[in-house]
């Protein structure tokens, strides 16, 4: 293959964990092994290198400022910021990637592909989009705003790709609507040979009672959107349950403050690497994911590589994953009562293993990074 040169744009990055942030990782590591030249551009969160080169690509790190609970973060434009900008815009880059239309990152991204293209006239300006709804928030002014960004940034971000990818078909669409040129959908995926349970004394080192069904609450940031209390709600007066909620975010006080109202049993373990997130799979019964929107969920990729049996609201690509009854089990968003009596049937071991088998066949079918890295390649 033809060495391209890539500038891969993202709002988080390595050594931030996140279901976006790994699929960014992934997607440019991959395509540094197939010969492209890959340099990643992202926002310095927390005082890391100005730059560095990791598994075979370059991550250049521009100055930038947190707001909104730490959920949002926006660019210094100080003297560090133009003299990285000034070394990426003097490349001659063939493509230049953006993830997710409400990032800065993307805006920017759009606007460098401008002064790009006048390096090389052939460079493409392709984004990825992993939304398919505007943004909800718990603040209604913070919805508002997010739906003014979408009909203002978002729509230029769009309709100046020369190509959108949708990581699942309800993601390019809503980028049509929004006024994309050109839609391709490329699933979401995992590397789902990664995903294999390991045994560990986990369950004991947080002293979990071996009878307690174990309940994986979501993997990723804690945001109102993402549903988790109503997985707090729905479990209030169970017995023999431990509910284990992986991540960090704005959120997390309010879940916290759930399970001590309640008095569940309740583990946060915060932000976890990958290895420490397969340990919590390995040990956990069943996986939850109660969102109210979603791209392509990585987290339920994840859990049904494991062959966790999932319940998750039918939200976004969710059904792409979980096409059939056969696969997992899907609920409406915000129906609490289903969301229990789902998790009561799932007290059965052989449903559980019913389940649990069939989405991980699908998973390693489907959604498996080396069958989807080519059809990426192939774009650029």
């Amino acid at each position: 293959m033809k060495n391209k040169k890539i500038l891969l744009m993202a709002a988080h990055f390595h050594p931030y964990k996140g279901g976006l942030e790994n699929f960014a990782l992934d997607l440019s590591t991959k395509l540094a092994k197939k010969g492209m030249d890959v340099d990643v551009l992202t926002y310095n969160l927390s005082e890391n290198k100005e730059k560095e080169t990791y598994q075979g690509i370059t991550i250049y790190r521009l100055p930038s400022i947190s707001i909104l609970g730490k959920t949002y973060t926006l660019p210094k434009f100080n003297k560090k910021y133009k003299k990285i900008l000034k070394n990426i815009l003097s490349q001659k880059y063939d493509a230049i990637i953006t993830n997710t239309r409400f990032f800065t990152t993307s805006y920017l991204g759009f606007k460098y592909s401008k002064k790009i293209k006048k390096h090389n006239k052939n460079a493409k300006f392709i984004h990825i989009e992993h939304g398919n709804v505007h943004v909800i928030h718990k603040n209604p002014l913070v919805t508002f705003l997010a739906w003014v960004y979408d009909q203002t940034a978002g729509r230029i971000i769009f309709r100046g790709a020369d190509l959108v990818v949708g990581i699942s078909k309800p993601c390019a669409n809503f980028a049509k609507k929004l006024g994309a040129r050109k839609t391709k959908v490329i699933h979401n995926s995992i590397d789902v040979e990664k995903f294999r349970p390991k045994k560990n004394n986990l369950r004991q080192r947080l002293n979990i009672p071996e009878k307690n069904l174990v309940i994986l609450n979501g993997i990723g940031r804690l945001i109102y959107a993402k549903g988790l209390h109503d997985t707090f709600e729905a479990i209030k007066d169970m017995k023999d349950v431990t509910v284990v909620t992986i991540g960090d975010g704005p959120f997390e006080n309010n879940l916290k403050n759930l399970a001590k109202k309640y008095k569940l049993k309740s583990v946060f373990p915060g932000r976890l690497s990958r290895d420490k997130i397969i340990e919590y799979l390995s040990v956990s019964d069943i996986f939850v994911n109660p969102s109210y929107s979603e791209g392509l969920p990585t987290c339920i990729l994840e859990a049904g590589a494991f062959g966790l049996p999932v319940i998750a609201t039918d939200v976004g690509g969710t059904t792409e994953i979980i096409s059939s009854k056969n696969e997992g089990i899907l609920i409406k968003p915000k129906d609490v009562n289903e969301l229990r009596t789902q998790i009561l049937k799932l007290q059965d071991a052989k449903k559980r293993r019913y389940f649990g088998t069939n989405i991980q066949k699908k998973i390693m079918k489907e959604f498996d990074w080396n069958k989807n890295i080519d059809k990426f390649a192939e774009i650029i």
